[in-house]
């Protein structure tokens, strides 16, 4: 697929990756209860500091938020223009899910 757009295009690959814009990530683990880390998904506070951060950042970056497989961690990871915005942004984020689920 790659190479027929670059044939369709017409252009490098380089000159492609140019519309690629990377923004900083941040990724910080919440220690819970191993039972209680999927709770996340249906706490009603949870869910909307998510969204209130998710409609903060609107088309400027993202959240995922999921639940270790191995660990009794959450994993919270925000990629945004701002460094630091999206990092205190993470930390409030894992705040709220160390608070409502140890």
């Amino acid at each position: 697929m790659l190479i027929q757009i670059l044939l369709e295009k017409n252009v490098s690959l380089s000159k492609l990756c140019d519309i690629i814009q990377i923004y900083p990530q941040v990724l910080l683990n919440a220690k819970v209860d191993n039972n209680k880390k999927n709770i996340f998904e249906t706490d009603k506070d949870i869910q909307n500091k998510i969204n209130e951060v998710e409609q903060e950042l609107l088309n400027d970056g993202r959240v995922v938020i999921r639940s270790s497989g191995t660990e009794p961690l959450i994993r919270v990871m925000l990629e945004g223009k701002d460094q630091a915005f999206i990092t205190k942004k993470a930390k409030e984020i894992v705040e709220l899910i160390e608070k409502k689920l140890k």
